[in-house]
């Protein structure tokens, strides 16, 4: 077997962007890997995605499905219709880097034992890492070392039942808690034994860096608070106990306080208003609010 017989199912769940969408299907287009078709979950109420699939539709494989809005239901909208056996998650405003998705099969058929991989993602303009930790070097992913996002995730499902790599739909935008659905299923993967690899080198998405933006404060709050809940549904789990203590009880409070040595104030208020929400998302989590 070689890697152009893996075929690769991306789910691009999207809402409210188009010149977004085209400029990520172009970035496809340009791919040195042909084995993948590209599942867009539509959650608009008009027709504009329907028009892009139309004009695109000769060039790759595009499968094209409604969903409501939430990405987490939407995601797992794309998960019930993948036929790849290698599954990836882009958001609808990144591209792609034209050898990714060789890489990305290459891999797995190179490292059976892997299920799942996560890389590096960077602002297109300045080049610097714009979601995720910033770790240069590869090596094995582990509760306490994550690195990467949602856009870089690609998961060897090995033919198992597709239920098993399922979102929960509390989490993520548009559900009751914001953020941290990719963190959410990387702790289900890791609780459960699956082995993950962080490769920044092979795997290099291209995304607007947005947590630069320490004058959004709605932005920190909506990440906090899907963090609490994320600490509190796992807390009583090897990954979910570490997270806790390596980010919650160490990291969060040494950021704030740098901030505040380096006299960036809106950082820190960012970072704090963001920790405050992490409390009151822990408490929500189990109804209590």
């Amino acid at each position: 077997m070689n890697c152009k017989e893996t075929k690769i199912s991306l789910i691009l769940c999207t809402v409210n962007r188009k010149i977004e969408v085209i400029e990520f299907i172009e970035s496809l287009i340009k791919q040195n890997y042909k084995n993948f078709e590209l599942i867009i979950v539509d959650q608009n109420l008009d027709n504009s995605i329907l028009k892009i699939v139309q004009q695109y539709s000769k060039l790759i494989n595009i499968v094209h499905v409604k969903s409501v809005i939430g990405l987490s239901k939407a995601r797992n909208v794309g998960l019930s219709n993948v036929s790849g056996s290698v599954v990836g998650f882009p958001d609808d405003d990144c591209t792609y880097s034209k050898n990714l998705l060789e890489n990305v099969a290459s891999y797995f058929l190179n490292n059976s034992s892997v299920d799942f991989l996560l890389g590096k993602t960077i602002d297109p303009v300045t080049n610097l890492i714009s979601a995720g930790k910033a770790i240069n070097n590869s090596g094995s992913i582990y509760c306490s070392k994550f690195g990467g996002s949602s856009t870089t995730l690609f998961i060897n499902t090995k033919l198992e039942k597709i239920d098993y790599f399922l979102f929960d739909e509390n989490f993520g935008i548009g559900a009751k808690f914001h953020a941290e659905e990719e963190n959410d299923l990387i702790m289900r993967m890791l609780n459960s034994g699956k082995i993950g690899k962080y490769e920044p080198n092979e795997l290099v998405v291209f995304h607007p860096n947005k947590d630069l933006n320490y004058s959004d404060i709605d932005r920190a709050k909506d990440r906090g608070f899907g963090f609490g809940a994320l600490i509190a549904k796992h807390i009583f789990t090897k990954c979910g106990l570490i997270y806790f203590i390596n980010y919650f009880i160490v990291r969060m409070p040494i950021s704030i306080i740098i901030a505040i040595i380096q006299f960036k104030w809106n950082k820190a208020k960012y970072l704090f208003k963001k920790y405050l929400e992490v409390f009151r998302g822990f408490y929500n989590f189990y109804g209590s609010e």
